[in-house]
Formats: C-alpha cells, structure tokens, sequence
C-alpha cells in the first residue's frame, strides 16, 4: 500500500484543480439525490453517484444537465447540444471566455479551471438551497408552494450577496471592553448609536430582556463593531453593528442619552422634586413621581418611546438559581447592589454593568477607513453567518450616496425618529409630495420588513434609469447595484444632484399615487393571482414603470388619461399572467411585456417619453426595457 502511494505523482495528490472537481462531483450527486423538487421544475432523472461525474468526458455534461433545476441557472441548458449546451453554461457562470473550444478529438468539451471553480461555488450554493426547501417541505404545515417560495427566496437573498470591494487597505483593532467602557462613551456623547443607515429599534422588550439575562448569567455576546472616524477631529464612536445591544444595556441601567436628556427636562419643569436622583436610585419611585406630577403613566409602550428602563422577565424561563432567581422581574435599580457570579467572579449587578467585572464584550474598531469600505465589511460578516439580507448590506455599501439615502428614506425604511434632512437633505424640500410613498408602498402589502420597500423603489428606478444589455440582462440585484455603483463612480452623474434626486423621487412618488389611486385598472388576477389585496413584486413593478413612463409624458394630465382608459388596462390586465419560474430573463420578459401594455392602454408616444426621461435624469433604461420582448419604440 505504502509503495502504492509512494508512486503517485505529487501534483494527483496536491493538485488544487482536482479537489476543485471532486467537489463538484459530490455535490452534483448530493443535488441528483432528491427527489421532491420545487414547482419550478421537476427532476426527472436518476439519482447518480460522484464517480459518474467524469471531466475527462462528457459524462459531466449530462450530469450538470439532469440537476440544472437546483443550480437554478437563469435559462435552460440545452442538454441535446453540446455546443449549445457549452457556450449557455459558460455565460451561465459568468465566464463566457472560460470553456474552451469543442476539442475535435472528443467533441466534447473542456472547462477551465476558473469555470470549475465557479461551477463549484454554484453547485455547493445549490445543495444549501436544497437543504433550505428540504427543511420546509417536511417540516409541520410545510408544503410544495411553502417550499418553493423559502427555496427561491434563499437563492435571491444567495445571488443579492455579491462582493463589491474596494481595493484599499482597512485599518482595524480587535479588542475587549467592560460594559462601563460603552456607558461612559455614550454619556460623555462620544457613542453615535444612530448613524442614518441604521434601522430604528427593531428589538422587542423580550428580545432586550434575553439580552440581560445572558449578560447576567455571563454568556458572552458577539461582536459590537464600532468605525472611529479618521479625519482626527472627532472621538465619536459610530455604532455599525451591535445598536440593538447596547440600546438594550444603555437602556436596562438608565443610561441612554435620549433618556437622561428627558429626565433632566423634566425635572427643569417640575424643579424641586428629585426626578433625576430618583431615576438613578429608584425607579419605580420615579415612575410613581412621574405619574402624579405629569398625569401619565409610564406604560411600557412610553418606556420604549422615552428610552427609559425596562425590568427583568418574571418566570423562570432564563434567571434560575440561589443568585439570579431574586431579579426576576425587578428594574436594574433595584437589584444593582446583589452579588451574583460572572466570568469566575462575584460582582454585584452594578460592578458588572458599571464597574470593573472582567465580563467583557468583544469590540472591533475600524480606523482609516471610508464609510464605503467599512460598510463593506458587512458583505463578509453575512457570508460568515450573520443575517443581514440584500438590501441591508446594499445599503450600507452604498450609504455614501445621497441617492441610497433619498430612497431609503421616500421608502419608509430609514429610522422614523430621525429628521428627513439629516438623512437625506435632497429631498426636503419636495417631502411633503415625496412622503406619500411610504404609506403606498405600506398599502400595496409591503411592510417594515428588512428593506422590503427600498428594494421594490430600487428596482423601479433601476428599470427606469439603468440601459442594459438585452443579450445578457443582469439580476434584480445586479441591476440596481449599476445604477449605485454608475452614480458613485460618476462624480459628475446628474443623480448626484439634490435637484435631480428630488425630481427623480417626486416623479416616481405622483406615479405611484396615480397607480394605487386607480385600483379599477387592474384585474385581482393580475395583482395577486386573485388571492388577495396585496401586490406581488413582478406585477407592481411592471405596472408602475408603465404608469412613471406615462407621467413622463403627460405630467399633470396623467389622472385624466388614466380615467378615461382604465377600463382598457383593466381588460389587456386579465392576461398578464405572471410567470412560473422566476428567472432572471423571465421576470425582465414579464416586466416588460406589462410596462408595454401599459403605454400603449395609455395610448403614450413611447419614443417621446424615453428621450423625456433621459432630458431630465441623464439616462433611460427603457429602450434596453421594450427590447426585451423586441418591442420597437417607434410603433
């Protein structure tokens, strides 16, 4: 045996290239394996074992084809042609240049090394998906559709999650803080746990309370990632990930800054009275000071508002034993000189939250760095497991732009507590028009949830500003990120204009008025399938870009026009059906096709309104938009 391995030559041991193409083998088998699909195709094929897949062949070729449905490519495969079969898997992957040639020899032919290795990234994304739409299908309630649709949405959230990096270096420091290290920034104002991009606060009192029974009970936490400016003139501190903990901390011990700000305020109103020492000495004898000298009492929903303390849960469920049992339902007041073990030491409460306790949490500070490239670090923060999705880590990448913010904010989605012009001065001016979005866009069925509204106002203005090449039409994902990446390179883009932001965003706000103001054009089939009152994305965003190029044209005269032709749209809406399978090219097909239907319903010069949207915004995507379905301006 010793003999046998010692003959092997070292580059069929070492070689990178071949454990590249065992992996694929082991996961196109894994992918051949299962049985139950989702709708969007079915696996007809048998099973195969890794040995079948054969790169020294062609063998490989039938193999990639029989389990194409879960690599989920953006067009078929056509398995009954080789040539055919090479030349779509090779733009499939990304690498039109990295298969080569059919080999005459064997007429089948080669993938590159980079193709292989790209194949195998698809192909391991692949077998987590089907494990994703495993675990649905068979768990309780779980269904075929129910599958489906968590198996499309994790491919989504897979494909949205591209790296976009910048070339230079990131100066950071790994390091541990006390507790009392983050209180002490926060009163002393060097701790901004609201930069704009952030979400508001998301966590509920029994996510906060979890929270302080781990830090009790001596669970570590995870990292709170901090960016320090580096142009020297500031100690502030911006809180890039952890904001929901230490709210939940700065909060628990009376220490946030919005809180201490209004119980100063309060007690200039009502001097005399102690409000301030009793906040910090007892509590719940200042919530009965605040309820008779203000004739309101501090509910929980008025503790979340005014940032002020919470108490511990009351069962039994996290704080057990002879130290922990008696804080069970107190406020940090009340419990803050009791002994308890932490980190191998006896603290009290307040030594571990305010003193010296060697509990501590795991802190990165970025230095030196851009607010791009910090933001980037998310991007590796969610491939390592957190659960940031598309949206949040696009909008963080690109938070520099004033055109991220103008949409996350006329989204809905930006912090409802901070003031339009310090997120996003451009469209101040035109709010009072532009803030109509958000309650349209909460109406069409979109909630709070994760940036789901930023990404449905992302597509539309990507679709309607974003020129694309018909013969390789990119991703939702892909195609907003060229409108951001065109406007950051471009110092010189019209979108980086105040001005030009709030047109773009009025324009689009007065579309979608008009659009939801007019539900009798169109068809509940269309919609939603007829199942309900909320929107889908495909059919909303089809019919609004209709609607915009319309408003491009008409102006004020739009209301007009589409009472008069409702009927009209409503009937062509009927036979809008959207598509089965949700691929890139399919969904562009979809879109374009309803956007056509509505111009010509509206009976718009199409040609007109193109050159319009380009006068006014630098760009138009919507010749790229009708040559999708070979749709000719001029008719």
């Amino acid at each position: 045996m010793i003999d046998e391995i010692d003959r092997l030559e070292d580059n069929e041991v070492d070689d990178p290239a071949t454990q590249i193409r065992d992996d694929v083998a082991e996961f196109l088998a894994a992918l051949s394996n299962e049985t139950d699909t989702p709708k969007e195709f079915e696996q007809v094929s048998l099973p195969f074992r890794s040995s079948d897949v054969n790169f020294d062949s062609d063998a490989w070729i039938a193999c990639v084809a029989a389990v194409q449905g879960w690599l989920r490519f953006d067009s078929e495969l056509p398995a009954n042609d080789i040539e055919k079969f090479a030349e779509a898997l090779s733009i499939a992957l990304g690498f039109p240049d990295q298969i080569d040639a059919i080999d005459r020899s064997t007429m089948f032919p080669r993938l590159t090394a980079v193709a292989v290795d790209r194949l195998r990234e698809r192909a391991e994304r692949a077998v987590r998906m089907q494990t994703l739409f495993a675990d649905e299908f068979l768990s309780d309630g779980g269904t075929r559709e129910s599958a489906t649709r968590a198996w499309a949405s994790g491919w989504d959230e897979a494909d949205e999650s591209e790296d976009i990096a910048s070339p230079e270096p990131v100066s950071a420091k790994a390091d541990t803080w006390r507790i009392n290290e983050f209180v002490a920034q926060a009163q002393d104002g060097n701790l901004n746990l609201t930069p704009s991009y952030q979400r508001g606060d998301v966590w509920g009192t029994g996510a906060r309370q979890l929270l302080i029974e781990s830090v009790l009970r001596g669970i570590p936490l995870p990292s709170v990632i901090l960016l320090q400016p580096s142009d020297g003139r500031t100690q502030l501190f911006e809180v890039v990930d952890g904001k929901q903990r230490l709210t939940s901390i700065l909060r628990f011990v009376g220490k946030h800054p919005l809180a201490i700000d209004r119980v100063k305020d309060a007690d200039q109103l009502r001097p005399g009275n102690g409000l301030v020492e009793l906040f910090n000495s007892d509590y719940p004898k200042f919530k009965r000071a605040w309820k008779s000298l203000f004739n309101e009492p501090l509910t929980s929903a008025l503790e979340e508002q005014y940032y002020f303390p919470f108490k511990l849960r009351t069962d039994d469920r996290g704080l057990a034993g002879e130290d922990l049992e008696p804080l069970r339902g107190k406020y940090y007041t009340q419990i803050k000189d009791r002994t308890i073990r932490v980190a191998d030491q006896r603290p009290s409460v307040k030594g571990v939250f305010e003193g010296y306790s060697e509990y501590k949490v795991p802190v990165i500070v970025y230095s030196r760095a851009s607010q791009q490239q910090i933001h980037e670090v998310f991007n590796l923060y969610n491939r390592q497991g957190t659960h940031l999705n598309a949206e949040e880590i696009r909008n963080a990448i690109f938070h520099e732009l004033e055109l991220t913010r103008a949409t996350l904010v006329a989204a809905g989605d930006s912090d409802p507590r901070t003031p339009v012009h310090e997120i996003a001065p451009s469209i101040e001016e035109g709010w009072p028009e532009i803030a109509q979005l958000q309650a349209t866009l909460l109406g069409y069925g979109f909630g709070e949830s994760r940036y789901r509204r930023t990404k449905v106002l992302s597509w539309i203005l990507a679709t309607l500003l974003v020129e694309s090449q018909v013969d390789r039409l990119p991703s939702t994902a892909k195609h907003i990120d060229a409108l951001l990446l065109r406007v950051r390179n471009d110092k010189y883009d019209p979108l980086r204009d105040a001005a030009k932001i709030r047109s773009v965003f009025e324009w689009i706000a007065q579309s979608a008025e008009a659009h939801s103001a007019y539900s009798e054009a169109w068809a509940p089939e269309f919609k939603d399938g007829g199942t309900g009152t909320k929107w889908q994305e495909l059919q909303l965003i089809g019919s609004l870009v209709g609607i915009a190029v319309a408003a491009a044209q008409l102006g004020g005269a739009l209301d007009e026009r589409l009472s008069e032709r409702a009927p009209e749209i409503y009937e062509a809406s009927q036979s809008w059906q959207r598509p089965e399978k949700t691929q890139t090219r399919t969904q562009w097909e979809f879109i374009s096709r309803v956007a056509q239907g509505v111009v010509i319903g509206l009976g718009i010069d199409a040609t007109h309104a193109s050159e319009t949207v380009r006068e006014r915004f630098g760009s138009s995507g919507l010749e790229s938009l009708w040559a999708v379905t070979n749709y000719d301006l001029a008719e």
